[in-house]
């Protein structure tokens, strides 16, 4: 089965919109534009990418069917999961892709902690969870990509990624950027994020970074 068939798939199980979809393919793609003029993944397959909360395969199984990295898609709901290893395996990439059904926040105090050169976040949580739970993966040096709200821009996107606030995690802003309809936020990790980084998500809604 091809991706199309794969997405098709998860509208049926109730796990994507007919245009998440439709879109999702050209959305995926878009979180792979160049940050600071150099390419998110560079070509050779050693490179680790992570994917917060890939659900019915977005952003996650798309990027690791369009990249030659090793991926780590992490979904909490095990049907989702459940979903995910089979749609891994008809693409053929078990090899490269493991699925991991946890609960992103306690997964990033695993092995895992800082060794992603990319994390990616399609509608996985508020800016501040996602920021705090991404940042927990990634090496010096590496990216996390969000998706962005249609409306976001100027001031607003400002308000979403304040520089104090993200600089509290280790992040600085690696610039926004749009595709057709679709807009990214790219945050660049300069510090490895300290111990207790990310708290529980009850601690982290209660006082938040940001």
């Amino acid at each position: 089965m091809d991706l199309p068939g794969i997405l098709n798939a998860a509208v049926e199980e109730g796990f994507l919109t007919a245009t998440a979809a439709k879109e999702g393919i050209t959305h995926s793609e878009g979180f792979l534009c160049p940050v600071e003029d150099r390419p998110l993944l560079e070509p050779g397959g050693a490179d680790l990418a992570i994917d917060l909360g890939t659900g019915g395969g977005l952003p996650g199984l798309v990027l690791a069917a369009r990249t030659s990295a090793r991926w780590v898609l992490i979904e909490r709901s095990e049907r989702r999961f459940g979903f995910l290893v089979w749609a891994t395996t008809e693409l053929g990439l078990g090899a490269r892709v493991e699925v991991v059904n946890a609960d992103a926040g306690l997964l990033a105090h695993s092995a895992y902690r800082g060794q992603a050169l990319l994390v990616t976040a399609r509608s996985f949580a508020s800016p501040a969870v996602t920021a705090e739970i991404g940042s927990a993966f990634l090496a010096v040096g590496s990216t996390l990509v969000i998706s962005e709200p249609p409306s976001s821009g100027g001031t607003e996107l400002r308000n979403r990624w304040p520089v104090s606030g993200i600089a509290r995690l280790g992040l600085v802003d690696a610039g926004s950027w749009h595709t057709g309809r679709f807009g990214y936020q790219g945050l660049c990790c300069r510090t490895i994020s300290r111990d207790g980084v990310p708290r529980s998500l009850n601690a982290i809604t209660a006082k938040p970074m940001f």
